[in-house]
């Protein structure tokens, strides 16, 4: 049987107990985001999304320096890597042996118009019917498929209009 004591304490506790939590809060910033990770803000990647909510996608930023213009890329369009693998290139269906990638986000800073980097998946699994060649051709041939799944980017056959569960 507990003693009063404890009681005492414990009902101390219960009562104190929203007091200290607001006061922790207290001037704390709001809406930021833990180990400075990517923000869900920072791209919307729910229509390139395969089988589940959590793609696991390994993602980097980098130039984007030929194939078809920047203006026309759009998310979903595949990418290969230039001879240094500092860059970032447009890949249509003849590129098939060299797809490295898919784009995730394109620049879109008004006041920063001389940007042109792209956001890159680099693995991760997405939507058959989203993903294409920069040329906005689909859908992505066998030999690409493959490609794309040896550097770890998996296409699904997706319910259109939405992801499945299996």
């Amino acid at each position: 049987m507990k003693s009063m004591l404890s009681r005492v304490r414990w009902a101390l506790a219960c009562l104190l107990a929203p007091l200290i939590v607001a006061l922790h809060r207290f001037r704390k910033p709001q809406g930021f985001e833990v180990f400075n990770v990517v923000s869900g803000t920072t791209f919307n990647p729910v229509p390139l999304l395969s089988h589940d909510d959590d793609p696991n996608w390994k993602v980097r930023r980098y130039p984007y320096s030929g194939g078809p213009a920047l203006a026309t890329v759009k998310p979903g369009y595949l990418v290969k890597f230039d001879a240094t693998l500092a860059t970032v290139l447009g890949a249509v269906p003849a590129d098939d042996a060299l797809l490295g990638g898919v784009i995730l986000d394109v620049p879109n800073d008004p006041a920063n118009p001389t940007d042109t980097t792209v956001t890159v998946a680099l693995m991760g699994s997405f939507d058959k019917n989203t993903v294409k060649y920069a040329d906005g051709t689909s859908p992505i041939s066998a030999a690409g498929t493959i490609q794309l799944r040896d550097v770890g980017i998996f296409l699904d056959a997706c319910v259109p209009g939405g992801a499945f569960a299996p």
